[in-house]
């Protein structure tokens, strides 16, 4: 008897000993002081969080796995967004993300909050413009679909494929939780990534506002310098009217410094007339001290007019910043 106890115990040990699971504390801290000039407001010195004149917004996180055998690994990730400015905390508390799912041969599934394949598309087009931060313009005044759409879903079923050969897909399904409101929420992406070339298409349905967007992306890195272009039409209602925008971006390595520029416009159209538009530039510099560590500095301006060629925004950003990445 004490020897079958004995026996199943062992078993049991080595069981768990397979079973293997790992968990990772990251973040980074990101904060510069600047000036912000705005049409009608003046110029204002202010210290800015990351995310509003800097590289990235401040954020801590827990991702892990654990090895279930056979290939098949159960995943997490809980991110948290805060401004370093004040130490407050952005809500949600997991802005970020916060997610479970099980990834395989098959390719990954995650249920809960975190971006769309759609953003992920987006981003394509913004990697070597302005390093996709405050000082790229597309994303910051310039595109007005990149302050309309959602680039995170909550109630989220996601799917995405693992690489045929440099070929990927991906799909989310956001479900309303609701039953008495019509606001599920659909993207999509395809795309081929080899070597220095990435291209890619991203859709996304939204039903609460009845906007449709399409990204068309692509980055190449040809050595001494890296290029993006992104372009995006978003379709909406009668009121909202439809967008059609286009971004450029290079970077340039230099050793510890990287250079890059940026420039973007979008146009406005309802009832067949322009309402409005928009463009703007980017120009940015890093200098990294180490592997976790770097300097920056940035410009950024954008200006938007109406169909009668009134400006009804116009902005200047500048700011020099440190961001640590842990």
């Amino acid at each position: 008897m004490n020897k079958s106890l004995i026996a199943l115990a062992v078993l049991a040990a080595s069981g768990a000993a397979m079973a293997q699971s790992s968990v990772t504390l990251y973040g980074r801290v990101d904060l510069s002081v600047g000036s912000l000039k705005e049409l009608g407001k003046g110029s204002e010195t202010k210290m800015f969080q990351g995310g509003d004149g800097g590289l990235t917004t401040s954020r801590w996180g827990l991702r892990g796995s654990e090895d279930l055998g056979g290939g098949l690994k159960a995943i997490y990730k809980l991110e948290n967004r805060f401004n370093a400015t004040d130490g407050s905390s952005q809500d949600p508390f997991f802005k970020g993300e916060s997610t479970v799912g099980l990834s395989g041969g098959f390719g990954t599934v995650r249920l809960g909050r975190s971006t769309t394949v759609y953003d992920d598309i987006r981003a394509v087009s913004y990697s070597a413009n302005v390093f996709d931060s405050a000082f790229t313009p597309a994303s910051n005044g310039v595109f007005k679909s990149g302050g309309d759409y959602n680039s995170r879903f909550n109630n989220m079923i996601s799917y995405e494929t693992p690489s045929f050969g440099g070929f990927y897909a991906g799909l989310n399904h956001a479900l309303d939780n609701d039953s008495t409101k019509n606001e599920t929420m659909t993207a999509l992406k395809a795309g081929y990534k080899n070597g220095p070339l990435h291209a890619a298409l991203g859709y996304q349905n939204e039903r609460k506002t009845d906007d449709k967007y399409v990204a068309l992306s692509g980055a190449y890195d040809l050595g001494a310098a890296s290029i993006s272009a992104g372009y995006n039409q978003r379709n909406g209602t009668d009121a909202n009217g439809d967008d059609t925008e286009f971004t450029v971006g290079v970077n340039v390595p230099l050793g510890a410094v990287n250079l890059s520029a940026g420039y973007a416009n979008s146009k406005t159209e309802k009832g067949g007339a322009t309402s409005s538009k928009s463009s703007g530039f980017g120009l940015g510099a890093t200098y990294s001290l180490s592997k976790r560590t770097r300097l920056y500095g940035g410009y950024r301006t954008h200006e938007v007019k109406n169909g009668a060629g009134t400006k009804t925004a116009d902005t200047r950003l500048f700011a020099l910043g440190i961001r640590h990445d842990f």
